[in-house]
């Protein structure tokens, strides 16, 4: 389970990406806030979660 200082999750805000130190089991984002970041983008493939950190190793 990530490095969390709190169990509030971002309704509505899924993440697959288990490399992420926010992602929850459940596919959930558990950072308190995210920012997408790519002020000029105009396709979905695009953007990027600037909230991302990496997941510490071993856990």
């Amino acid at each position: 389970m990530p490095d969390f200082r709190k169990n509030d999750v971002l309704y509505g805000v899924g993440c697959d990406v288990v490399s992420c130190k926010y992602h929850g089991h459940d596919n959930r984002c558990y950072a308190d806030n995210i920012m997408i970041e790519s002020p000029t983008a105009v396709k979905r493939a695009e953007t990027y979660c600037a909230t991302y950190e990496p997941r510490p190793s071993g856990t």
